[in-house]
């Protein structure tokens, strides 16, 4: 069953909630999604069962699925998993089309029992049609649907699609993302994978058109060949993020009693990934730094950076890590280097060499002269600009506050006049005033459509892999509009 359209996972007009009890005293999975349903605004109807019936936060409590009057879509399980065949059963009497089984005990926990469920509640579903989700997951979290499993995540829609094989996983990518102004389009929690799996979910995202970009964290595949031909197809017409886990032998133990999936070498995937032209990454943050580089920053037509900046020490740190993620710091040539002594009169307490060490840079002005002359430098492919926060051992918390809003506002007023890329680096923000300064600093400047990183270690990382895609992409793709990730 390849290539089928699943749309109707992520727009169902009616959920069931198994297991949403009025029990206020114990924590109660099935009432926590009908609370995030509610505050997260679905529209269609939303049926709480549980064997005690009642009334739930203004909701009349079914005993039975068979019950309800209406037509049911979709149903979120939060029962115990001895109880889930007997669901499965009353739900295909009911015409229910999919069922995200949040429920845990199936084949994770390796044990016969376990197992055994797995196997009979798939026998049922694959008879009546229906199609789970899970079991051991989240669900699916898609704002245009309504659809979430917390209501504090945001209600606006973008172009990131996830797969996660991890609840918990998928909460942090979308929680890291939308503190860096960054949304999704769906993200499936798919646990177990034991009906719809990595592979199924990746055919539907590479044709949905409100996926721009997809990213994945697995920590093992079911259908090998399969998967990798969907991701083969895939990155030749999106970015695929993939961050695989599980690659030592401890890990890969866990992976398996997490989801039962298969981990396979590193050594393996790495190939394979970089074969097919997806992008490796080794955690969240980094996942979604890659994410903000594909969708803010114009492809550099190359490895060669300049590193402009205040501050010695910050220039040699970010130096050595630039080298080390594989990207060049070409000396500046003497006629860049003499414009540039011409502008700031001096190299006493700077460095024009590559990194630049600006440091007082004296306003907006002479900051843009500053940045236009290096830009001119045939050897640079790209610029970057690292401001640092708790570098500075002689000024006072109220001048940093003062100098740091001038500099930032000095970066922003770089925008639309220089046309080699640009990437902004927050750094060094150790103490509590100074993350403020930094979270503020970080909003200014995404809101003027720069990419921003929070690191100089992740800045690297992240710049290297996506210059590598860009490669990549140039050579493997045809008639393909770079634009069309923006």
């Amino acid at each position: 069953m390849h290539n089928m359209n699943l749309d109707f996972l992520f727009h169902p007009r009616s959920i069931a909630i198994a297991g949403a009890s009025a029990t206020e005293n114990k924590f109660n999975a099935g009432l926590k999604f009908l609370e995030g349903l509610l505050a997260f605004g679905y529209r269609g109807k939303i049926y709480p069962i549980s064997p005690g019936g009642g009334e739930v936060m203004g909701l009349k409590i079914y005993k039975n699925i068979k019950d309800i009057p209406g037509q049911v879509d979709y149903i979120i399980s939060a029962i115990p998993a001895q109880y889930t065949p007997q669901l499965v059963a009353d739900a295909s009497c009911k015409g229910v089309k999919a069922i995200h089984f949040f429920t845990s005990g199936f084949s994770e926990i390796e044990s016969q029992e376990g197992e055994k469920l797995q196997k009979e509640i798939i026998k049922l579903t694959r008879r009546s049609g229906i199609r789970i989700i899970g079991p051991n997951c989240l669900g699916i979290y898609c704002p245009a649907g309504g659809m979430t499993f917390n209501p504090d995540i945001s209600k606006q829609s973008g172009p990131v699609g996830m797969i996660s094989q991890s609840g918990g996983n998928a909460a942090h990518c979308i929680h890291e993302a939308n503190s860096r102004g960054i949304y999704f389009s769906k993200v499936i929690s798919m646990g177990n994978g034991a009906d719809l799996n990595e592979s199924d979910l990746l055919e539907y995202l590479i044709d949905d058109p409100d996926t721009k970009i997809i990213t994945a964290y697995i920590e093992g595949v079911r259908e090998g060949p399969r998967f990798l031909k969907a991701l083969k197809t895939a990155a030749r017409v999106k970015p695929v993020i993939i961050f695989k886990v599980g690659n030592s032998e401890v890990g890969a133990e866990a992976a398996a009693s997490h989801t039962t999936a298969m981990a396979g070498s590193s050594r393996i995937w790495e190939g394979l990934l970089k074969q097919v032209g997806a992008i490796q990454v080794n955690s969240i943050e980094e996942m979604v730094d890659v994410t903000a580089a594909l969708l803010h920053m114009p492809a550099p037509a190359g490895k060669n950076a300049a590193v402009i900046g205040i501050g010695g020490g910050a220039s040699v740190i970010a130096a050595d890590e630039f080298i080390h993620a594989g990207l060049e710091l070409p000396r500046l040539s003497l006629k860049v280097r003499q414009g540039l002594l011409g502008i700031q009169g001096s190299e006493a307490g700077r460095i024009f060499k590559n990194p630049v060490d600006v440091n007082n840079f004296e306003g907006p002005e002479k900051f843009l002269l500053t940045v236009k002359a290096i830009e001119a430098c045939d050897n640079v492919d790209f610029l970057v600009i690292q401001v640092a926060y708790d570098h500075f051992g002689l000024i006072s918390a109220s001048d940093k506050e003062f100098l740091t809003s001038v500099y930032i506002y000095s970066i922003v007023q770089l925008k639309d006049k220089v046309d080699k890329p640009i990437a902004i680096i927050l750094h060094s923000f150790s103490s509590h005033a100074t993350r403020k300064l930094a979270e503020e600093s970080y909003n200014k400047l995404s809101e003027a459509g720069f990419t921003v990183f929070l690191s100089i270690p992740r800045a690297a990382v992240a710049l290297s892999k996506y210059i590598d895609y860009c490669k990549w992409l140039k050579s493997h793709r045809t008639g393909t509009n770079k634009k069309a990730i923006k």
